[in-house]
């Protein structure tokens, strides 16, 4: 008993089908971030940031409050940031570039990380 001849071409023919779709989308993907690297989609202006203290609150409200709780003093998951004895520069570079279980903060420039450390060593005080 023979199998029918045309189950291997049908089976074939299913593969190009599958690997032309898979290759028309990743091809689609890619003109796509193509013409936004073109045209300068994904760019972020620079922030101006005026009182570094209020966009730092803002910020942190945004972000460090999901961990770190509601006053900072401590979450379920990130300890008390509200008492911190550390300079600007070493907050900084824990907001971008994570510390412990923390991870990196990538969203934020440098001078919004800058806010960030500003506020919270404002209400070290």
């Amino acid at each position: 008993m023979k199998g029918s001849p045309l189950i291997p071409f049908a089976l074939i023919a299913l593969i190009g089908i599958v690997l032309m779709a898979v290759m028309s989308a990743y091809g689609v993907n890619e003109r796509n971030a193509q013409e936004a690297e073109e045209n300068g989609a994904g760019e972020e202006e620079p922030v101006e940031i005026d009182d570094p203290i209020v966009a730092g609150e803002e910020l942190s409200q945004q972000s460090c409050i999901n961990c770190h709780g509601g006053d900072l003093a401590g979450g379920s998951v990130g300890p008390a940031i509200n008492g911190l004895d550390l300079s600007v520069e070493e907050i900084s570079d824990i907001i971008q570039n994570g510390y412990g279980s923390m991870p990196a903060q990538t969203q934020y420039s440098a001078e919004e990380a800058d806010a960030i450390s500003e506020y919270l060593l404002s209400i070290s005080e």
